[in-house]
């Protein structure tokens, strides 16, 4: 018993010293003991902090921005208070500065005053212009410190058309030019006189145009010439009235109405009425008559 006892604590010892050896290397790690030790703390983040100098910089350079931001778009040295328009004369000058005048009133941008020269919108004069008025080669300059230049051509009208109570000048191609301010000042332009219910100004875009059709402009316009050839004094008035397809001219004296039909040739319709006033009708019955008309036909109908 005593040898197996001795044998069994040899073994046991044997076991021990090897353990021991084996692991006798083995450290554990303590927070504590290591606390102090630079290479087993934790890197702490740096905090990078703006240079007195730099805040300076940056205050200056804003600073900057914003006074010459005032100076240019708010400073009062630079809001238009001169417009010189070019070109006008069918069209009334106050009406371009009514145009200009409510535009300096508005702001861009919410905030940015358009009396400003640098602010204003000269697209947008432009367009609201050419809205109202029908004008070649406009141009808007700006001329520092505070001068708005308009200038445009105006197309040559050939008459005048009225609608309602309104007047317009228009070209050849029956284009609404401009609105006519005082009829004492066209001349002596042939009024075109809408006497249908239908209103005959239709908008194409920023054109405004008469929808009669050309042949009827045509008619009068060549009856105007006609009628004074043959001696006949006509009010410089031609009605039309595009529902019946005619157009009548009042004689001065007496009032008497010649009707025609544009849809039939207008030569024709003339030389009914010479014959009819070599014929039939003398110069002194001419103003007791009410009308001529010479619309059918052959035939002529008067009272």
């Amino acid at each position: 018993m005593s040898r197996d006892r001795k044998s069994i604590k040899s073994v046991i010892k044997f076991f021990y010293m090897s353990f021991s050896r084996r692991y006798s290397s083995v450290k554990f790690y303590s927070s504590r003991k290591y606390s102090s030790n630079p290479f087993f703390q934790k890197k702490r983040k740096k905090i990078r902090r703006v240079s007195l100098k730099l805040k300076l910089l940056v205050f200056l350079a804003v600073a900057s921005v914003a006074g010459i931001g005032w100076l240019l778009f708010f400073n009062r040295y630079f809001f238009i208070d001169n417009i010189i328009i070019n070109g006008s004369k069918n069209i009334a000058e106050g009406k371009i500065y009514e145009i200009i005048e409510g535009q300096l009133q508005t702001r861009r941008l919410l905030f940015l005053p358009q009396k400003n020269i640098f602010i204003f919108s000269k697209r947008q004069a432009k367009k609201e212009i050419l809205k109202n008025f029908f004008v070649a080669d406009l141009k808007i300059n700006k001329k520092l410190p505070r001068e708005l230049a308009i200038s445009f051509n105006e197309n040559t009208p050939v008459a005048v058309w009225a609608e309602g109570d309104a007047y317009y000048y228009i070209d050849n191609n029956l284009v609404v030019l401009s609105p006519v301010e005082n009829l004492e000042l066209t001349g002596q332009l042939l009024i075109l006189k809408n006497v249908s219910a239908d209103m005959e100004i239709k908008t194409e875009g920023l054109t405004k145009k008469v929808g009669v059709g050309e042949k009827y402009a045509q008619a009068c316009l060549n009856l105007t010439s006609k009628l004074k050839a043959a001696g006949l004094d006509a009010e410089s008035i031609c009605e039309i009235n595009k529902s019946d397809g005619e157009v009548r001219f009042n004689l001065k004296a007496g009032g008497t109405k010649l009707r025609f039909n544009v849809e039939e040739d207008i030569e024709k319709q003339l030389e009914k009425l010479k014959v009819l006033l070599s014929e039939k009708i003398s110069k002194d019955q001419l103003p007791k008559l009410e009308y001529i008309d010479l619309r059918f036909g052959d035939k002529v109908y008067y009272k």
